[in-house]
Order: structure tokens, then C-alpha cells, then sequence
């Protein structure tokens, strides 16, 4: 029966049972009940230049990317306008049959709103830079990542939004990076 705490306690997490939101809970918090899996990254290791390519190590984990996402269901991924960005996200997008999506790299909170909009209950791939990364996790639900050392390319992000909250696991991979 329904009383003045329902809808605080159906937006507490349920790690135990899965309980789905009922049909008044959707219409009253529809634009708060999103779900989604955002796996977020880094691009891979760049050459120098101005806008530079991935460097033969940064391709390697790239492909590698690929192959971790394979099993995905993925319906976007996700790149900027950089060479480094789109070369990240390009074998993956390709395995899956996509075309990269271009979004910009300095506005999580539209890039947040196109998956809620375009790609909910489905899973996107993210490629960002080190200086995006926490900005995009934050727009999404998930704060306190913090801005990646401009050494750090083996991050990755996964957030899984649901209707009653937001997990954040953090993972490892390729070749370690500092």
C-alpha cells in the first residue's frame, strides 16, 4: 500500500531484488529514470603533433578495446573531433557495424542528454580526453572521478544507470600506464 514514504523508498538502491518502478513512479520521474551503460574511456596513447594520431601502442590498445567491448551490444559510440579520439573509438565502432557519433568534447551534460534521449536501456561506448573524463561521469551520475593524468590511457569507466540509482565500476586495461 501506498503512504508519503513511497517515493523515498523507491529511490533507495535494491542490490537484492530487482523492482521495477511502477507506471505512476515512470510518468511522475520520467526524465530522472533513465537507464543506460556508459563505458567511458580515455583515448588511446597519441603521437606528438597538434591533433595527432594514435602511436603504435595507443592503436594496440584501441584494438584491444575492440576485442573488450566485442560481446556489447553497443548502440553509439561516442568520439570527439580529435584524430586520437576518433582512431579510439573507430575498431570498435567498426566490429559493431557503427559509425562513430561526434559529440563535443567539453559538454558532458549534452552528450549525458543525448544517451538519456537517444540510447536509453542500451549501452554506449565514450571515448574522452584526460581533462573530460570526470565531466562526463559527473553528468551522468557518477561524480568523483577526478581528471586523469595526462599519463594515464589503461582507465576505463563503466556506469550503469538504472531507474533507482548509478553504479560506477572502475577497471584496468591493456598495459599499464601510470
Amino acid at each position: 500500500m501506498a503512504n508519503e514514504f513511497t517515493p523515498i523508498l523507491n529511490r533507495l538502491p535494491h542490490s537484492i531484488h530487482r523492482i521495477d518502478p511502477t507506471v505512476t513512479i515512470l510518468r511522475k520521474y520520467k526524465l530522472l529514470l533513465w537507464s543506460a551503460t556508459v563505458i567511458l574511456v580515455r583515448h588511446a596513447e597519441r603521437a606528438a603533433g597538434a591533433n595527432p594520431a594514435l602511436s603504435a601502442t595507443g592503436q594496440a590498445r584501441a584494438n584491444l578495446l575492440r576485442d573488450m567491448v566485442q560481446d556489447e551490444d553497443l548502440s553509439a559510440v561516442f568520439v570527439t573531433d580529435t584524430l586520437r579520439s576518433q582512431q579510439t573509438g573507430q575498431p570498435a565502432a567498426n566490429a559493431q557495424g557503427l559509425a562513430p557519433t561526434t559529440y563535443p568534447a567539453t559538454d558532458g551534460a549534452a552528450l549525458a542528454q543525448t544517451i538519456r534521449i537517444g540510447h536509453a536501456g542500451r549501452t554506449v561506448l565514450v571515448v574522452a580526453h584526460s581533462n573530460t573524463v570526470d565531466d562526463i561521469a559527473g553528468a551522468l551520475g557518477a561524480p568523483g572521478i577526478g581528471e586523469l593524468a595526462d599519463s594515464q590511457f589503461d582507465r576505463m569507466f563503466v556506469i550503469a544507470r538504472n531507474w533507482c540509482g548509478t553504479r560506477l565500476t572502475r577497471l584496468r586495461y591493456g598495459a599499464p600506464t601510470a
